[in-house]
């Protein structure tokens, strides 16, 4: 490792930080409900194909924009885009009640902290400034950062960068940038920890950063894709890949 005072280890928070599916089926039935309680307001039924169908399409389109303009989404346009394929007519303030009914989903089923996390951010917030960069779907960051406190981690970050609040998602360098910014770092001493290729990866490497790819919600395994790099001429290859949190703390500590 490199000076301290040059060095700052950025994040990843689903499937890095956390287990997305922990909790997951719990969150979805929230959002159910709600868009079925708006529904027979209009006299109308909401099969579960037709729910599926309209998130699917939603999904899709939420990927299109984020690989594409490295941006995620808002709540309230993810649900607005949901209404328009169910061609429910919901009012404003139903809307309303909708975008926070999502985003508050979290709370009915919170995903698991992976084992260890805890601990060995605590331990690497000691000898360096520790960063949290999440890309946001139906969880805003004001939701994510409560989650945080809860697990008593919040104060272990010296910033953090929801992409629902700056406008860009990873691999965008700004993403990254931000932080080591903020706290004097270098990238080429730099590292981030995270989940995906595409995004992590891509852009902790675009930048200069090292590169750990967190495979502990996989079966642990790693191949290079092309297809990941999205540019054959910048291959995203991770500098190490790490199945849990221990084997992080071994070469970040």
């Amino acid at each position: 490792m490199m000076p301290e005072s040059q060095t700052m280890i950025t994040i990843d928070f689903w499937n890095t930080l956390v287990q997305a599916e922990t909790g997951g089926s719990d969150r979805r039935e929230v959002r159910l409900r709600a868009l079925r309680r708006v529904a027979r307001k209009y006299q109308q039924t909401l099969p579960p194909e037709k729910i599926d169908e309209a998130k699917r399409k939603a999904s899709k389109e939420f990927d299109k924009i984020w690989l594409n303009e490295h941006r995620t989404p808002t709540t309230s346009e993810l649900v607005d885009n949901i209404l328009a394929h169910l061609e429910l007519p919901a009012t404003k303030a139903e809307r309303a009640s909708l975008v926070e009914e999502f985003e508050e989903s979290l709370w009915e089923g919170p995903p698991r902290l992976a084992d260890n996390a805890g601990e060995v951010i605590a331990e690497l917030a000691k000898r360096y400034p520790v960063g949290l960069i999440s890309d946001t779907m139906y969880s805003p960051g004001r939701v994510l950062r409560k989650y945080l406190e809860n697990h008593g981690l919040i104060n272990y970050f010296s910033g953090f960068v929801f992409s629902d609040e700056t406008g860009y998602s990873k691999p965008h360098p700004d993403a990254f940038r931000q932080l080591l910014d903020k706290s004097g770092s270098r990238a080429e001493h730099s590292w981030h920890v995270g989940d995906l290729v595409k995004t992590d990866i891509r852009g902790a490497k675009g930048l200069g950063m090292k590169a750990i790819l967190f495979t502990g919600y996989s079966d642990g395994t790693y191949t290079y894709n092309e297809e990941d790099d999205m540019d054959a001429e910048k291959k995203a290859e991770p500098d190490h890949v790490c199945r849990n949190w221990n084997e992080v703390a071994d070469i970040l500590l």
